[in-house]
């Protein structure tokens, strides 16, 4: 029997409110370092991560059948696991343990600065208590990715700005803690590995790829893009107050409102850009006063690669037809049987 993300957390949930137990290997106040084993009523084991009687994260779990749960599948598969963090009343009732505040640091890799050498259990501080502040944001549909690839923490507040004086779910820092650094496809959503494999692909783009790319669309496939925006806004508003508008080649939508991969779209579109800026600089644009665009076989290129994003990152939201028209291109994509 498969155990899904949906069921370990309503393990998690049922800890939260004492119908399920847990006894610990040993007292978490007296271990300053260690990961602590508990064993649930249910009879399941938790492994949690242990800083000085603190609440680092899960670790593994166990089933009572014998399989493991590590955080290399926590992290692959079940982000909301891999991140959970109890809240301070639910910490020390059911684990003993204290609270910390914690949260996601996302840099791409020419912004690294002082998190080049980031690792589980360093420290972090700016030099004073002047900006740019670390920004530590609470969950990871909230990281922003202006720029891909880069490098992805969990990481807890040791020191935080007061007063904040700011909007949005996010903490403005001096000093962060590195719980661990974290895969950064879970930033795409739970498809995030496939997202990635095509900015992987999208960056090394040649003017060859790009036409192959263009020559294998299907002609529906902006359209279902376009669809995918409105059944995506749909779904997480509960209607859509403009189903008749035109959304293709659209990757940020309005109010800034993320996609079902976050930043995927954005970022493939940008991928593919600076090749075209690469390898054929400005032949590859149009441009007026106030805008420039992808022309040739760069844009058709583009546009394919938004259709792949959608056909990989969000398959929920088409049928098994639908996904075959946007993922066309990607199929026929120039070494597609080594890939």
């Amino acid at each position: 029997m498969s155990i899904s993300e949906d069921d370990v957390l309503g393990v998690l949930k049922q800890i939260e409110t004492g119908d399920i137990t847990l006894v610990p290997d040993c007292d978490p106040q007296e271990r300053i370092k260690g990961d602590i084993l508990y064993r649930a009523s249910n009879g399941w084991t938790i492994e949690v991560s242990n800083w000085s009687g603190e609440f680092a994260g899960i670790v593994e779990i166990g089933l009572p059948d014998g399989r493991i749960l590590d955080i290399d599948h926590l992290d692959r598969c079940m982000p909301g696991v891999a991140e959970y963090f109890p809240g301070k009343d639910v910490a020390w009732r059911a684990y003993r343990m204290k609270a910390v505040e914690t949260g996601f640091i996302y840099l791409s890799d020419d912004k690294l600065g002082r998190f080049a050498d980031a690792k589980e259990g360093a420290v972090v501080s700016n030099p004073s208590r002047e900006p740019p502040w670390i920004i530590v944001d609470y969950s990871l549909r909230d990281v922003t990715v202006a720029r891909w690839p880069g490098r992805l923490w969990l990481a807890q507040v040791l020191d935080r700005l007061e007063p904040q004086d700011h909007r949005g779910n996010y903490t403005r820092c001096v000093s962060v803690k590195i719980v661990r650094e974290m895969p950064t496809h879970n930033l795409f959503g739970p498809c995030g590995q496939q997202v990635e494999k095509a900015l992987r692909f999208a960056g090394g783009l040649d003017r060859g790829g790009a036409e192959r790319l263009a020559s294998h669309r299907h002609p529906d496939a902006a359209e279902l893009t376009s669809q995918g925006w409105h059944r995506w806004q749909a779904l997480v508003a509960g209607k859509d107050n403009r189903p008749d508008r035109d959304m293709r080649g659209v990757v940020t939508a309005a109010n800034n409102q993320k996609s079902p991969v976050g930043h995927g779209l954005s970022l493939v579109h940008r991928a593919v850009w600076d090749a075209a800026e690469r390898i054929d600089g400005d032949a590859a644009f149009e441009e007026d006063e106030d805008e420039r665009w992808l022309i040739g076989p760069w844009a058709a290129a583009g546009s394919a690669m938004l259709e792949t994003v959608w056909g990989l990152g969000a398959p929920e939201l088409f049928d098994v037809p639908e996904r075959e028209k946007l993922l066309r291109a990607w199929q026929n994509r120039p070494g597609h049987d080594e890939v």
